[in-house]
């Protein structure tokens, strides 16, 4: 998937792509219908697929009180399209000045004069422009003057309920991940770049990888079973998330994940790891060692597990 940053690199796109506009906080399976919709009909008649997305979510800028935490960030929804086979995305700045464009200045000059799209699909509850004042009934209007395909795609339900982000980002923050998991469409994962931690866990024995996630809604402190994608290879491992309370009263935030099966070096490196359980709550123990006795225990029962 070749990914392009603003609206400068309009020409570099390909004419007459199969369209979609978006967000697509989570690529979960509402996001994934329409995706494979796009991709089989870019495929069926030859063309390309091409997502339109935004970044920062646009609530930051117009609702900031209503601004939701990110259920993955940006690099991590672009390594998913990627994976599902779109072709291109677009990347659009979330700025003021995007902000306070028209809806028909939009579509005249961006995805008619620039892009040429040949067909748009999109969710029925999609609304554009400056003070989001486009709708569907209008994008019906547009497309005809502008000669483009509309397609208007209901969303999926899960147990008689639309399925959001929104409703996704409370199931992980609560630590549901099993629902979390049916709601996505695929296992719940997190991904991140490996950087430079305190070194601890080598001294404790148990080498960890500290991740940078980039998000904002993740699981309940605690140990987890999780799968480590790397290099088309996969790794079973332990992922710690917390606070290290039997170090700090006010610790931050950490995440790190323990690769059973690996030797080698991980640093500026991205993972995709993938949740299956969780093994146990976050805890503080009063001894170095009962930590260390917990944490063998960890890779002991993570061992029995996928063996």
């Amino acid at each position: 998937m070749k990914v392009f940053h603003g609206l400068n690199n309009l020409d570099r796109i390909p004419r007459r792509t199969i369209c979609t506009i978006g967000v697509f906080d989570g690529v979960h399976c509402g996001h994934r219908f329409i995706l494979q919709r796009l991709i089989n009909r870019a495929k069926r008649e030859k063309s390309s697929s091409l997502v339109i997305t935004f970044h920062p979510h646009p609530y930051k800028l117009v609702r900031p009180e209503c601004s939701p935490p990110l259920l993955i960030s940006l690099r991590h929804r672009l390594f998913l399209m990627e994976r599902m086979g779109i072709d291109f995305c677009l990347v659009i700045p979330f700025n003021k000045k995007f902000a306070h464009l028209s809806p028909l200045f939009f579509v005249k000059n961006i995805l008619f004069k620039h892009l040429k799209i040949k067909a748009l699909y999109l969710g029925d509850n999609f609304r554009f422009g400056f003070r989001q004042e486009g709708d569907i009934q209008l994008l019906k209007e547009l497309s005809k003057k502008f000669d483009f395909c509309l397609n208007i795609i209901s969303p999926l339900k899960y147990r008689k309920r639309i399925i959001s982000s929104s409703w996704i980002r409370r199931e992980v923050c609560a630590g549901n991940l099993e629902l979390v998991s049916h709601l996505l469409g695929h296992p719940y994962s997190i991904y991140g770049k490996v950087i430079k931690g305190e070194g601890r866990g080598k001294v404790l024995g148990f080498p960890t990888a500290n991740l940078d996630i980039e998000q904002e809604a993740i699981p309940p402190s605690g140990v987890y079973l999780v799968k480590v994608y790397l290099d088309k290879k996969i790794y079973p491992a332990l992922l710690y998330i917390g606070t290290k309370p039997t170090f700090s009263k006010r610790g931050f935030l950490s995440v790190e994940v323990y690769l059973l099966n690996f030797r080698g070096k991980l640093y500026g490196r991205y993972l995709e790891v993938e949740f299956i359980k969780r093994l146990r709550a976050e805890r503080r123990f009063k001894k170095i060692s009962a930590l260390i006795s917990a944490m063998k225990q960890d890779e002991l029962s993570a061992r029995q597990f996928f063996s």
